[in-house]
């Protein structure tokens, strides 16, 4: 029906890339994840990055599109994450005690897909234009 409101739209599953900058930006530490977002609106996972393995535990609001989630470090600290999805990826804040910074992650088929774009685009012949 066209006065149906459109269905909330999940964040897909499977493996994301990204990373995290320390509060005045700087250098990007590059992490994997491996998430599982619920029509129930939980977020489950885990990934590594260049502290350690890591267990992703938080929720989803379908409504708002945020994501709240706490990044357990295995047998070390927890890191809360706060972030917004745009349908293509998630991006926010992330704050450990008086520590706080930003994240960006997409899915690591977006990745893929823009890489073979690229190259693509690369391929093509340019058109010339004369002025």
């Amino acid at each position: 029906m066209l006065n149906e409101p459109s269905s909330p739209s999940l964040p897909p599953s499977g493996p994301w890339s990204g990373y995290y900058q320390y509060e005045h930006g700087g250098m990007k530490h590059r992490m994997r994840l491996g998430l599982a977002f619920t029509p129930d609106g939980k977020i489950r996972g885990e990934g590594i990055d260049d502290i350690a393995s890591f267990v992703i535990d938080g929720v989803f609001d379908c409504g708002t599109n945020q994501a709240n989630w706490t990044k357990s470090y295995i047998g070390m600290h927890r890191v809360e994450y706060c972030g917004f999805y745009d349908r293509r990826t998630i991006c926010g804040n992330w704050t450990i005690a008086t520590l706080v910074g930003g994240f960006w992650i997409w899915p690591s088929a977006l990745e893929q897909d823009e890489q073979e774009t690229a190259q693509v685009e690369l391929e093509e012949p340019a058109e010339v234009v004369l002025v």
